[in-house]
């Protein structure tokens, strides 16, 4: 049995094992590649495709190069040989672009990216200046893939070889609408340093808050912080919205945070402010809140209505992640405090003002 093995790779020249050996070790270690050394991990999509891309050429080029060697090799006329030299070729080709651009891709994000924690991991973001060089790097090795694959083709004729590249010209031309625009937005959000990985916004008016994941070339993937779900946004339909970057606060206190109340006039505003100090004490020691302690709770009047008075509520925060989870047990610990004080949050209308009133005419 090691005779024959060892008989059948000596059939081999020592380009071809080259070759084989490459594709075997790359097709084991792919998965180890993406996850540990390029950092991209292989639960999300696009990275699971380019995953299935790579160990699809790789397989197909040992297939390609077995079936040749062994299977169609005798008998076979000098033109179907050709073809499939021609083919072996392509898929070098293609197999070889992708994975140079993939390195050079990994070493532009380590020199001009930056390090960032996002959801508990510590990723390698792209910026303006990463991006940028990507897409020149990508669209270099494009060009010389382009060439070899019309070299290894036999269009060596000028006309043929322009008429193939010209096909694809007009190709892209043509789609330009779909793709480009992304693109250009992906580099002017990354350009502006107004939105970073690990960043929360606040978009479509406060209808979503949410974690920006990863900013990719032609859409921005977003963690929704209220539903705990994913949301994908093409940059060009991203950079249309109004975006609030909640992470980008101005003051070194942190994002100033407001819940109002309305209260009806007959409470004393001494016994309503007590009423926030004391829910602001008890938040203080609860641990799952994040508030800064450092800075006291501010409480105005923000408007005086027909029927009640609308009373904000500020604080200071940094944990910008903690934010829906921290509005939610305040107002619960507010909620609480009101009900022991008799204080009521529910908003008066006129009905109720009238009530005391009806009611004392009905008696008398």
């Amino acid at each position: 049995m090691l005779e024959i093995i060892q008989e059948y790779l000596a059939s081999f020249s020592t380009t071809e094992l080259i070759l084989l050996i490459s594709c075997f070790v790359l097709l084991v270690i792919s998965k180890p590649l993406f996850v540990h050394v390029f950092q991209k991990p292989v639960d999300d999509r696009q990275n699971a495709k380019q995953l299935q891309i790579a160990r699809a050429g790789g397989l197909l080029i040992i297939v390609v190069l077995l079936l040749n060697h062994f299977i169609f090799i005798d008998g076979q006329s000098a033109e179907s040989h050709g073809i499939a030299k021609r083919l072996i070729g392509v898929n070098m080709v293609v197999f070889s672009a992708f994975w140079a651009s993939q390195i050079l891709q990994f070493f532009i994000r380590r020199q001009y990216g930056k390090i960032r924690e996002v959801a508990g991991e510590k990723t390698i973001s792209d910026t303006h200046n990463s991006r940028l060089l990507s897409l020149l790097v990508v669209s270099l090795v494009f060009v010389f893939a382009l060439i070899g694959i019309v070299q290894v083709l036999g269009f060596d004729d000028l006309l043929k070889a322009g008429g193939i590249i010209g096909v694809i010209g007009v190709m892209l031309a043509l789609t330009q609408a779909s793709w480009a625009p992304d693109i250009i937005s992906g580099l002017i959000l990354l350009n502006s340093d107004f939105i970073d990985e690990g960043d929360v916004i606040e978009i479509e008016d406060g209808k979503i808050i949410a974690l920006v994941f990863r900013t990719k070339l032609f859409h921005t993937e977003l963690f929704n912080l209220v539903n705990n779900n994913r949301i994908l946004l093409k940059n060009a339909k991203l950079r249309e919205m109004t975006i609030q970057n909640l992470s980008k606060f101005a003051s070194v206190r942190g994002y100033r945070e407001n819940l109002s109340f309305k209260i009806g006039y007959e409470h004393k505003s001494a016994d309503v402010r007590q009423l926030f100090e004391a829910a602001f004490e008890r938040v203080l020691k609860v641990s799952e809140i994040s508030i800064d302690s450092n800075h006291p709770l501010e409480v105005m009047v923000i408007d005086t209505g027909d029927y009640a008075i609308k009373w904000g509520v500020y604080y200071y925060t940094k944990d910008l992640k903690k934010l829906i989870k921290t509005r939610q047990q305040f107002t619960e610990i507010i909620l609480d405090e009101s009900i022991q004080r008799n204080i009521s949050l529910s908003t008066p209308d006129l009905y109720q003002r009238m009530m005391p009133e009806d009611s004392m005419t009905s008696n008398n």
